[in-house]
């Protein structure tokens, strides 16, 4: 059974208000430095920007490539996402080197597999680092991850961040609207997002870019406090 995921954009003070309803269904994932990890990611684009354009437009099928770092654990990914509809999103990802983030033979050829990209054209974009805290569900096939302190910066220095606002995901298998962080969040009037960070800060760092489709996220989001 694939995974969906639901993402919802707020305030910190709402999730902090969110997770304290959480307590006795949820457990936090503990990390080396204790539950808040540290997430670096460097994404790949083509040249003309594939990967935004996709979503951008909403094509149904369609990828995000980046070397995922996780300091915490001296980890290192290449991962792939895969948007096959607006619910569902797969992951496949291979190990690699702490810190390396050069494309090798290996790394090419792992990527030729799975996305419908000229891999040759694949070259880094943008690095987005941001801190995590990770809920599972004690009885439920549930995940929910609170992102905050998101930074992006692209190769030539353009930077955002999103200041206080925090990027909540519910990871289910199967879907269910009827779970304590979902009517969590929905009681605080929240309504799901399509909220990838890599395309909302492209955008918002390359105003020379279209965007008209992404104009509802990027509306919600400048509206919050920052």
């Amino acid at each position: 059974m694939r995974r969906v995921d639901t993402k919802f954009v707020c305030a910190r003070p709402i999730a902090l208000q969110v997770v304290k309803t959480l307590l006795g269904h949820y457990a936090a994932l503990p990390t080396p430095g204790g539950n808040l990890a540290t997430y670096r990611s460097l994404y790949f684009d083509t040249s003309d920007l594939r990967c935004y354009h996709d979503h951008r437009r909403g094509r149904r099928l369609r990828h995000k490539v980046r070397i995922r770092h996780y300091p915490d654990r001296a980890l290192s990914y290449l991962e792939v996402k895969t948007k096959r509809n607006e619910a569902v999103t797969d992951k496949q990802r291979r190990p690699i080197a702490f810190r390396e983030e050069r494309l090798g033979e290996a790394e090419r050829a792992f990527l030729a597999r799975i996305v419908d990209l000229p891999i040759d054209d694949l070259a880094p974009m943008m690095r987005i680092d941001f801190r995590r805290v990770s809920l599972v569900a004690l009885h439920a096939a549930e995940r929910v991850t609170i992102d905050c302190d998101l930074a992006a910066e692209t190769m030539d220095g353009a930077r955002w961040d999103a200041g206080d606002r925090v990027v909540v995901e519910v990871k289910q298998s199967p879907f269910c609207v009827r779970t304590p962080v979902m009517g969590a969040l929905l009681a605080h009037g929240l309504r799901e997002q399509s909220m990838s960070k890599y395309t909302i800060a492209t955008a918002l760092v390359r105003p020379d870019l279209r965007r008209n489709r992404l104009l509802p996220e990027l509306k919600a989001i400048e509206r919050m406090t920052a």
